[in-house]
């Protein structure tokens, strides 16, 4: 979605662009026609009294001012955007990277010549059970805590992706597979070492795979749980 509105976006802007050309060009063509400067400039000189020499300057210093105007707003506007579209790609509760940021993330990845990057899904067993008996605000609060422990294992450059209710995707960059595989056994016993014993008795398993190509989001989805049955 977010690509297409980019797409539209672009497609407007050159569109406007060809409209103010056409614009300008029939300008010259009619001022060439009328002789539209030398009009201006005999009623100026005609009308002197009344200060109309003193218009075209000033059209010209507002011209500019509303130009410069123009520019500061696109600027803002142009943060705005970015920001918002910041805000797109987490979730409003735990504020996590969401599906979103793994589409924007393959999307870089296959403008890459040579990627290496591992990506491990974290299923997480247990949730249903202690929503069932202890509702979903407590679930939320032991997701909370789960990815604290989950980022402890983690660098600065990973990222933990929220996808399912109980399943996470970590992306790994410049991992091999081999790197990839410790840390998947890593996050499969983060919380083991939790001081609530809820937390130690969620089953979590992991699945790792690297990719090296342009890949769609369908497809490392079906090798990560591929691997995850395995």
């Amino acid at each position: 979605m977010l690509s297409e509105l980019k797409a539209n976006l672009r497609r407007r802007a050159k569109f406007d662009v060809v409209v103010i050309a056409i614009i300008l060009l029939l300008g010259f063509i009619v001022s060439q026609q009328f002789d539209f400067l030398e009009w201006i400039y005999q009623s100026s000189r005609q009308y002197e009294h009344y200060e109309l020499d003193e218009l075209v300057p000033t059209l010209l210093f507002g011209v500019l001012a509303f130009a410069y105007f123009s520019y500061r707003r696109w600027h803002d506007v142009k943060l705005l955007s970015k920001y918002l579209e910041e805000q797109s790609l987490t979730e409003p509760v735990t504020h996590i990277a969401n599906r979103r940021a793994l589409f924007a993330l393959l999307e870089q990845i296959a403008q890459e010549e040579k990627p290496q990057h591992g990506f491990i899904l974290i299923s997480v067993f247990g949730l249903d059970e202690i929503r069932n008996k202890l509702g979903f605000i407590t679930v939320e609060h032991i997701v909370i805590e789960l990815l604290y422990l989950l980022n402890q294992e983690l660098e600065d450059d990973q990222l933990i992706i929220a996808w399912h209710t109980g399943q996470f995707i970590v992306h790994a960059p410049n991992y091999n597979q081999a790197k990839a595989h410790l840390l998947a056994e890593r996050l499969a016993q983060a919380n083991k070492a939790a001081t609530q014993a809820i937390l130690r008795k969620l089953h979590i398993q992991s699945a790792s795979t690297i990719v090296n190509r342009k890949t769609s989001e369908a497809e490392l989805l079906e090798r990560l749980e591929d691997n995850l049955l395995d």
